[in-house]
């Protein structure tokens, strides 16, 4: 018996544990509800929320044609939804953007801070509730915190905001009516990088 065995090469030892942990990765991950989360309606849980944060169901993920206005949302701005195939780039940006763009920043993992501007806007006219808007200062302090560390964020003037600042990312949205930067920087750190879809950018 010792005989047989020393016989074996030693390439075949590693080569078959080898091969056996491959095969049960491949099964193990192309069972049904290997990925429990792809499909959620729910945005993954964390171990603890920024306080006022808000949930809101998964209304889709579906890619539409640029430039088709997407319908079903249930927040504002958007946290979910059918949304267009290119997103945008992380960084600042002094016009608004189409919510269905963002969208698909947030299903990889951005969070999307907008604030509602002073300056009249068509945006800002035919927002639902008039509120607070961010001023000069409050614009300063947010872009500040964004160029400080842009990975997967977005900054953008969103004249339909219902608060002065809106924080969203994938399932979840945080209204502020005053300017709380600890809560910002919190909200960013609890859920960027919490989307569905994993991408480096």
């Amino acid at each position: 018996m010792k005989l047989f065995f020393g016989r074996i090469p030693i390439l075949v030892w590693f080569l078959v544990p080898t091969f056996i942990v491959l095969g049960v990765g491949v099964w193990y991950f192309t069972q049904p509800g290997a990925d429990k989360n792809k499909d959620s309606d729910k945005p993954v849980p964390v171990a603890r929320d920024v306080e006022g944060t808000k949930y809101f169901d998964i209304v889709g993920r579906a890619h539409i044609t640029s430039g088709t206005p997407g319908s079903g949302f249930n927040s504002n701005p958007p946290t979910s939804g059918n949304h267009w195939p290119a997103p945008a780039k992380n960084g600042v940006y002094d016009k608004q953007l189409p919510d269905e763009q963002l969208i698909h920043n947030m299903e990889h993992g951005y969070i999307w801070v907008s604030y509602k501007p002073c300056s009249p806007t068509p945006e800002a006219t035919a927002s639902p509730t008039p509120g607070v808007c961010a001023s000069d200062d409050v614009v300063k302090q947010l872009k500040g915190i964004v160029e400080a560390d842009s990975w997967k964020m977005v900054l953008e003037p969103r004249g339909r905001d219902d608060g002065m600042i809106a924080l969203a990312a994938w399932g979840r949205l945080l209204n502020l009516d005053n300017a709380d930067y600890s809560k910002v920087k919190d909200f960013i750190k609890t859920y960027r990088n919490r989307g569905p879809e994993k991408t480096p950018d």
